[in-house]
């Protein structure tokens, strides 16, 4: 089991970003840098395709860049993330689209295809090497291309004007882990579509054990929205791919004006967990189709050993407001929250569309309690064709109790073949809404599997929030493994389920303790590292750290490559007593772009 790392060599003088955020998979890192500053002159963007300030550019067309001179085509294009990171490319509006990049061979074009089109009627600003970035874009040489930025309008698209329809939004989002097999594919459009059925040669899917036949497909009454349903559950703990309108294609996807969609232009994947159980069923008791919406302040802490838990070694305490929109729609377009002093924070999209966020981290709770104090916040957000939402969410006054596993040593040894309790401290002060969670899952190469949660609506379990304990059954844990656990308090300030149609909402403070159980039958497995942060040492040397097993040797690899073959062996390292360690190694060079891994052993 491992997690991956990119990493590569930056000159003096240009400083590290004080951090990265793990991205939703957690089944890898990216880190990637620029390379080392040399002597020599500047790279100059010689033109951009579209031209600066032109307008009704067709919502497929690429933006190309042409430079004086040959670039580092080893740094990837990294288009920003608002709020989660800087790229080395970005747009405005945030989150209107999401590019790849294709390098010529003279390495003096660079080709952005825009994944899913550009939005209609939009105008739209480019900013490439923007302040701020951990990717600069650079020459051959290593020197950094000075930020630049250009400005463009889209058409119209559809309506009479012969432009292609968009795919705006699938669900579940390309890449997702973990997804149900019992979820249906949901695509959404920019425009009517024309309701054909019979779609089995316009979507390509592929996937071991998947039967193509078995989807069905349902038009919305608007024609903009297409959902494909397959008969059974889709096969476990597989990746499954999709393609609209593939090359050859005796069938079409295309709007209601008989416009194709671009072909072979869209495509996904994805990847199912495992079978589990509760034929469908959702353990919070929430129909799978619905979206939500939340305002937390949330604190994570870390238990090690029987001691008290401690604050997590990065991003201790945060607030967060999110929402989320309904699989079928609408979609959720923008959004804010102003807090009790009249202060307003604007909610950023995501690349994939449908899911806005606004977070800040902080050290320490009194930090975040300053910055954000008790009272009464609005959150307020946009979705497709709805008036605007506006809904009162009270924060409360206090926090609940840290989480604290009471027997965490026994919870070390649990023999799987008996019944274990689990045991934590009281929730003191708990009314009302407040609650109590529980999740333990098991780490594979298909993502992260619950084995076990309370509460849980498909069992039923109950955990009712003066618990201190609850019994593990016999047979649920397996022998010889090491499961990843959290214990939840939540003090909740408001809940419903029926304010906005088919979307959930909550509001409240939070704490969260991480933990380990483990039990025998063997040599103990370790966890899977969690890659916890990264500096250049005054040496040169690259620093990475990381959280895993107390007292394990995990095994440091690394490559030039993330899909090479053959990763080399750069050092063992044995984490504390904690569960903390420390790798080191030397740059590969000027320019090297390294990943690299932690293997579990």
């Amino acid at each position: 089991m491992h997690h991956l790392v990119c990493f590569a060599s930056r000159g003096p003088g240009l400083g590290w970003k004080d951090r990265v955020r793990t991205f939703s998979s957690g089944l890898f890192l990216m880190l990637c840098a620029g390379a080392r500053v040399a002597l020599g002159q500047a790279p100059q963007l010689v033109s951009s395709d579209p031209a600066n300030n032109a307008t009704g550019v067709p919502l497929d067309a690429p933006l190309v860049f042409t430079f004086d001179r040959a670039m580092n085509s080893d740094v990837p294009l990294v288009p920003t993330v608002p709020g989660l990171i800087v790229g080395n490319i970005e747009f405005e509006p945030a989150g209107a689209v999401f590019v790849t990049g294709t390098w010529s061979a003279d390495k003096r074009v660079l080709t952005c295809e825009p994944l899913d089109g550009w939005p209609p009627s939009t105008a739209i600003t480019w900013r490439l090497n923007p302040p701020g970035t951990i990717f600069p874009l650079a020459s051959a040489d290593g020197m950094p291309l000075a930020t630049v930025s250009g400005r463009f309008t889209t058409g119209a698209g559809g309506g009479g004007g012969g432009a292609a329809p968009v795919l705006i939004a699938v669900i579940p989002a390309d890449g997702a882990l973990g997804v149900p097999v019992t979820t249906t594919v949901t695509f959404i459009f920019d425009r009517p579509m024309k309701r054909t059925t019979g779609l089995s040669g316009a979507i390509r899917w592929a996937g071991n054990g998947l039967d193509p036949e078995r989807f069905s497909y349902t038009w919305s009454a608007d024609g903009q929205t297409l959902t494909a349903d397959y008969a059974g559950d889709l096969p476990a703990s597989t990746p499954i791919s999709w393609r609209l309108n593939p090359a050859g294609a005796t069938v079409l996807l295309e709007s209601a004006e008989n416009v194709p969609l671009p072909e072979d232009t869209y495509r996904g994947v994805f990847v199912t967990g495992s079978a589990g159980g509760g034929g469908g069923c959702r353990p919070d008791g929430l129909p799978e189709t619905w979206g939500g919406y939340s305002l937390f302040k949330s604190g994570s802490y870390v238990q090690t050993t029987a001691a008290d838990p401690q604050p997590a070694p990065e991003n201790p305490v945060q607030f967060g407001a999110f929402v989320s929109s309904p699989r079928n729609g609408p979609l959720a377009t923008a959004g804010s929250v102003t807090l009790p002093n009249g202060t307003q924070k604007t909610l950023s999209a995501a690349p994939f569309g449908g899911y806005l966020a606004f977070y800040e981290d902080f050290t320490n709770s009194a930090a975040l309690d300053a910055a954000y104090p008790a009272g009464t916040y609005t959150l307020r957000f946009t979705q497709s064709g709805q008036p605007e939402r506006q809904i009162s969410l009270p924060m409360p006054a206090s926090a609940p109790p840290v989480p604290k596993i009471a027997n965490y040593d026994a919870a070390q040894t649990i023999n799987p073949a008996l019944d274990f309790t689990l045991q934590w401290n009281t929730f003191t002060g708990a009314a009302g809404l407040d609650s109590i969670s529980l999740s333990i899952v098991e780490t594979n190469l298909s993502g992260e599997t619950v084995v076990f949660q309370a509460p849980d609506m498909c069992v039923p379990r109950e955990l009712p929030v003066t618990s201190t304990s609850i019994v593990i059954p016999a047979g649920t844990l397996q022998a010889n493994r090491t499961y990843q656990a959290s214990l939840t308090f939540s003090k909740l300030g408001y809940a419903a389920t029926n304010a906005v149609p088919d979307m959930a909402g909550a509001a409240g403070i939070t704490r969260t303790t991480e933990f380990t159980l483990r039990t025998s039958g063997g040599a103990v497995v370790g966890v899977p590292a969690r890659f916890t942060g990264y500096r250049r040492l005054p040496n040169g040397q690259i620093e990475l750290t990381f959280l895993g097993t107390p007292a394990h040797p995990y095994t440091w690899q690394r490559a030039t490559s993330l899909s090479a073959r053959d990763w080399t062996s750069a050092g063992t390292v044995t984490t504390d007593a904690t569960g903390r360690g420390v790798f080191t190694d030397t740059p590969g060079g000027p320019s090297a772009v390294r990943f690299y891994r932690a293997v579990t052993n």
